[in-house]
């Protein structure tokens, strides 16, 4: 019998493969090589000098070079935010002439105070009202800062915070909220003084209400994109809707940049006609994520590398019924949104982690549990030793939280566990790798596309189910809004689960580094409180 045939078409496939990965490989280098590019120039224009003041933690931005005395601002983040997701605001407004202190808020970012409920009452008010008081003080006293010219910069839980505090505090000559959401707001033009308002037009109802509301409820017959009052006055008041934009998404584009920047130019007697001058809102961010691209693309190749060629199947277990397979996530799903309502928010020294977990854990155990009460057989090494495996799991480990940990702390978030952070950090890894597990055990016995499929199903379950627990109350609302990271961290560590089974790992380095990814960005970004 004539196979050549078949040997040429084996190779054929086996070329094909080599073709992809190398693809694969260049596409990630070149992710790799603009993203490097972008974080190195992005401070191109501007110093920028970091400290604690009365234990706040702030960034001050300032333009390269500039003896004159310049306007101030200073920038507050939003809930489960840092300094580092506002930074495009004190490069847009550094290189137009501005000295900006960026700040890191209680419960956020380096700050390791405690931010009560969550950010909600006048406990949190009062915590929030005392760092942007040290913020403000601090910017007032710094060389080459005009201390009569000063403005607030805020978003979301910052932006209610900054109209909070210039409302208190008349010196403040210019406001920027963004997505503050509803709030009382007094019948008069100047309390605070030259207040711009904006919202993304993707944004849940309440933030786009809360900009027109906090317009009307000094000019009742206002329309979004008109300027009302006169900013000599400090009676200017602007709402504007940008289109196209999320809750986060509002931070990276032009139209919120160039809104800002001519707002408080207008506030502060300044020539207009700036345009576009200095606005480059997404560089970090988008240099950050394409070094995120590139690990997600690379580790295939890394992994494998590392683990060697397989030498036999990855366990030798019965597949369990597909339609059993998919059935269980679901009702896993099920159970665990009901056990997430008597889970203490507080559990947990950051606020979420301790639900979070539970979430995932939950699930992990249910998925885990049918597997193992119908094994068959032993999970092997596929001839692989076990210090061969130990080494190439520590690697991974630490390159996942690598490739999370450094692009995002340059980028867009504050990434190093500070504080009480370590702990939640262990907490919920473990329960995210009891989640990781109980995937794989379900996986086990099927091919790639099925488990890519079982992967895929769990984790677009368990998005839905915390989803559920958020609007049956079950779970705070938040969730809503940190649902795109959960949701970007599944698919992560979906395609390095498939680069582990196709390399065939054991489970268990699968559920190690698939743990740690989705509990690093949870552990280091939820409030401490």
């Amino acid at each position: 019998m004539n196979l050549g045939g078949f040997g040429g078409v084996h190779v054929g496939v086996e070329a094909g493969r080599w073709w992809v990965r190398g693809a694969v490989l260049v596409v990630a280098a070149v992710a790799v090589v603009v993203g490097v590019a972008g974080l190195v120039t992005a401070d191109r224009g501007v110093e920028r000098r970091s400290g604690v003041v009365s234990g706040v933690p702030v960034e001050v931005v300032r333009p390269e070079g500039e003896a004159r005395r310049l306007p101030g601002v200073v920038v507050a983040h939003g809930l489960s935010a840092s300094m580092q997701l506002m930074r495009g605001f004190a490069d847009t407004l550094a290189r137009r002439g501005y000295v900006v202190e960026l700040v890191d808020l209680a419960g956020g970012g380096a700050n390791t105070e405690r931010l009560p409920n969550m950010g909600d009452g006048p406990a949190a008010d009062a915590r929030l009202d005392r760092d942007l008081d040290v913020a403000v003080r601090h910017l007032r006293t710094l060389p080459g800062v005009d201390g009569a010219r000063i403005g607030l910069l805020g978003h979301s839980m910052g932006a209610a915070a900054v109209v909070r505090y210039a409302e208190a505090h008349p010196d403040v000559q210019a406001t920027v909220a963004i997505s503050q959401g509803t709030m009382p707001f007094g019948g008069t033009a100047s309390q605070p003084r030259n207040l711009l308002l904006l919202a993304g037009g993707l944004e849940f109802p309440d933030f786009r209400d809360g900009a027109v509301g906090a317009l009307r409820a000094a000019y009742p017959q206002g329309r979004t994109g008109v300027t009302y009052g006169d900013p000599r006055a400090g009676t200017a008041r602007r709402a504007v809707i940008v289109g196209g934009a999320e809750h986060v998404g509002v931070l990276f584009q032009p139209r919120t940049h160039r809104e800002a920047a001519a707002w408080f130019d207008r506030a502060f007697g300044r020539p207009a006609g700036g345009g576009g001058v200095g606005i480059r809102p997404f560089q970090r961010a988008g240099s950050a994520m394409l070094l995120h691209l590139a690990a997600v693309l690379s580790f295939a190749a890394i992994a494998s590398a590392l683990l060697g060629r397989p030498g036999g199947e990855r366990g030798g277990h019965a597949k369990l019924p597909l339609p059993l397979v998919l059935g269980v996530p679901a009702g896993a799903v099920l159970v665990a949104v009901a056990a997430v309502a008597v889970i203490p928010l507080g559990l947990l020294p950051v606020g979420l982690a301790g639900p979070l977990a539970g979430f995932f854990g939950v699930i992990g155990v249910l998925c885990a549990a049918v597997r193992l009460v119908r094994r068959r057989g032993r999970e092997e090494a596929g001839g692989r030793s076990w210090r061969r495996i130990a080494t190439a799991a520590a690697v991974l480990v630490v390159l996942t939280v690598v490739s999370f940990a450094v692009p995002a702390q340059l980028g867009w978030a504050h990434a190093v566990p500070v504080g009480p952070r370590p702990w939640a950090l262990a907490a919920v890894a473990l329960c995210a790798m009891v989640f990781f597990a109980g995937i794989e055990t379900l996986c086990e016995g099927y091919g790639a596309r099925v488990a890519a499929l079982v992967h895929a199903w769990t984790a677009a379950g368990a998005l839905a189910g915390l989803g559920l627990a958020a609007v049956l109350g079950l779970v705070s609302w938040f969730v809503l809004l940190v649902a795109p990271l959960i949701a970007a961290l599944l698919v992560w560590q979906g395609v390095q689960a498939a680069a582990l089974r196709a390399a065939r790992a054991p489970v268990w380095l699968t559920a190690l580094v698939g743990g740690v990814l989705l509990a690093w960005p949870i552990a280091v970004t939820m409030p401490i409180g």
